[in-house]
């Protein structure tokens, strides 16, 4: 079937998933569920509350997928070997950043648990350790990318060019895979605060700057594929930096929240 049959399996998965994620939801659990007649009608509070934390955090989304899109753009314009090269160790590299969003993911949800329980010093240690334990993957991923490149680019192609440029690539980007894990999870951790707005703002601006990087590598200083891909560097740890502050700060001077009724 070709790509075709690729693209039924994607679906054929996503369906699956989707169904075994409404069943474990409407069995429930810690009094989360999704079953019985009220559980389905509207609450417009409860609505406006997921708005305000959704919208900002699914347009950050919306904003890097352009951007990696405008980037691949960008590398397009170097050649089939470039492009191909590109693709192939960003396939690579989801074996380093997806289990960072993982990491990014729990430090969300134990932010948030630790603010509803009104132990904040709980949920910096969480943040604290999911960023040590995604730094500690992701380098050590980083480590693997810079001394197996070439083996690497040789599971994916036997084409010498694009070999050459993937390899190179991947030993750049696998210098910026800590910095990667800082900002992945106390973007997190920032979310979990209830804060999308600042991660919105600095991955916004972060990512964009790269693609901007990589332009002015290409077009006005000749640059290839390793010039496009080494923008990463520069701004990774500036980000990393930033989101690292701005979650230490928020977490020391967020209000509990109040007690309610029955607590």
């Amino acid at each position: 079937m070709g790509a075709v049959g690729s693209a039924w399996a994607t679906f054929l998965s996503r369906l699956l998933a989707m169904i075994l994620l409404l069943w474990a939801m409407s069995r429930g659990r810690n009094g989360v569920t999704i079953g019985g007649r009220h559980s389905w009608l509207p609450q417009i509070p409860v609505a406006r509350s997921v708005l305000q934390i959704g919208v900002p955090a699914a347009l950050e989304q919306v904003l890097i997928s352009a951007a990696f899109t405008v980037l691949t753009i960008v590398v397009a314009s170097l050649g089939t070997a470039a492009l191909a090269s590109h693709r192939i160790a960003f396939n690579a590299l989801s074996l380093s950043f997806l289990p960072g969003f993982g990491f990014s993911i729990a430090a969300t949800a134990l932010v948030g648990q630790s603010v509803g329980a009104r132990r904040l010093d709980e949920g910096r240690d969480a943040a604290h350790t999911a960023a040590r334990w995604g730094a500690i993957w992701m380098g050590s991923m980083g480590v693997i990318f810079f001394l197996l490149a070439t083996p690497i680019m040789r599971a994916f192609t036997s084409e010498a060019e694009v070999i050459r440029q993937g390899a190179a690539s991947l030993r750049v980007l696998a210098l910026s895979q800590p910095f990667w894990a800082l900002l992945f999870i106390y973007s997190g951790g920032l979310r979990g605060l209830g804060n999308t707005n600042f991660p919105l703002r600095a991955n916004t601006v972060g990512i964009w700057s790269t693609v901007l990087l990589g332009w002015l590598a290409v077009s006005f200083w000749n640059g290839g594929l390793v010039e496009v891909w080494a923008a990463f560097i520069i701004t990774s740890p500036i980000m990393a930096w930033i989101l690292f502050r701005r979650f230490r700060r928020d977490i020391l001077s967020a209000p509990a929240p109040q007690p309610v009724a029955g607590d």
